[in-house]
Parts: structure tokens; sequence; C-alpha cells
């Protein structure tokens, strides 16, 4: 039985937690150092996975949230995921960075700092083996209007992929995540650096680590 199919029943068993979950950020930060807020929703169609997310960068009681969608269309092979900025109103806005630089294919896996109840641990720990479970999904530009920020913001940077044996195993073409890429080089930075990356029981070898920190810093 496939592993991302796998995913999907165990993410299927957790079927009676629904809701919106407000957590910190754990590798977000405002520009003076100061902690981001999430609020996260996912509302499931047929053939589309629609996640919501609200962002706050004056605190969790801030009046003032930023919204965001990924929307993941299912009636693909593979999955395709289209980015939305939206306004107070939930029209389509300018993007307020490239999203591509967090999300090399579709949702990423969340994580959270602050501690949850268990209603919502389990509702993150659902929504993480779902997001698993959609394996590799391609981005799709989403460009109403003429935008200044574009979902790639470099697209030389984006074709210099991460190629370690550790990563490759879940991350490339046909594999169970996106190929990971230069664009994506902070974020990296920050997984490896918090021990998140690579999983149980992946291990760089010192020869990989040596070429991941040439990869990052240059050197």
């Amino acid at each position: 039985m496939s592993i991302l199919i796998v995913f999907r029943l165990l993410s299927l068993l957790l079927f009676f937690v629904e809701g919106e979950v407000l957590f910190e950020s754990i590798e977000s930060k405002t520009v003076s150092g100061e902690p981001v807020f999430n609020k996260v929703q996912l509302i499931q169609e047929e053939k589309r996975d629609i996640w919501l997310m609200k962002q706050s960068h004056h605190g969790k009681n801030s009046k003032k949230w930023d919204q965001v969608s990924i929307v993941v269309d299912k009636s693909f092979t593979p999955f395709k995921a289209s980015f939305h900025q939206l306004d107070s109103k939930g029209v389509e806005t300018e993007y307020k960075t490239s999203c591509f630089r967090c999300h090399p294919g579709g949702p990423r896996i969340i994580r959270e700092k602050n501690k949850l109840n268990l209603k919502n641990k389990l509702l993150i720990t659902k929504w993480n083996l779902l997001i698993k479970s959609y394996g590799e999904v391609k981005n799709i530009e989403n460009n109403p209007f003429k935008r200044k920020i574009p979902l790639i913001e470099n697209s030389k940077l984006s074709k210099i992929k991460l190629d370690l044996v550790s990563c490759n195993n879940c991350h490339g073409e046909g594999k169970h995540r996106a190929a990971l890429t230069k664009s994506q080089v902070l974020t990296i930075k920050h997984l490896v650096k918090t021990k998140q990356m690579p999983p149980w029981p992946f291990k760089l070898s010192s020869t990989e680590r040596s070429k991941l920190n040439k990869f990052i810093y240059g050197f």
C-alpha cells in the first residue's frame, strides 16, 4: 500500500475534529522580532481543498489580519495548487511576498509554537496527514491582474535544486513532496537548524552537510 494512501486513511480516522486553529508561528517573526500568529481553517469540496489562513503581525488580539488561501485542485494528477492573497472583503489582491519562497509545492506542514488543547492538536495532526497524502503538488500561476510581486520572485534561483540523497528520498519530481530549490533557502536553513528536517530516520552525512552549507551559505 502506498504511504500516501496510509496518510490519507489516518487523516480520515480523525474525521470528528473540525474547526479553526489559532497558533503562534514557529518560524515567522515580524521585522522587529515579535511573534506572528496564524488562524488556519480547511474547507473541503469534492475536487478542491481550500486552505484559509489569517495572519497577524500585531499580536493575537489584533483586529488587523492578512488573509491568504491555498487552493489544492485534486482533479489533476499530480494535484495543482494556486495561491491567493485576499483583502478584508475576500477580494483577490497583490501578494505581500513571493509564495514560492516558502511553498515549493502547495501547503506546508503546520508547525505551531504555542501549546494547544487536545482538540486543536488532533486537528493539526489530521491536517498534516492530509497534506502529506497529497504527494508532489505542482504550483500554478494565479494572475487575475498584472502582479508587482510574482508567485516565483527569481526564476533562476527556482531552477537550482537541492540535490542531497537524504532530501531526495522525499523531495523531487514524482516523489512524496515537491523538489526544493535555492528559492526556499531560508526555509531550508530554518528547518535544518531546528532539526525538523530531515525527519527520522533520515540523517545528513558529513558530506551532505558540507554540500548543504554550500547550498545555503555559498561556501
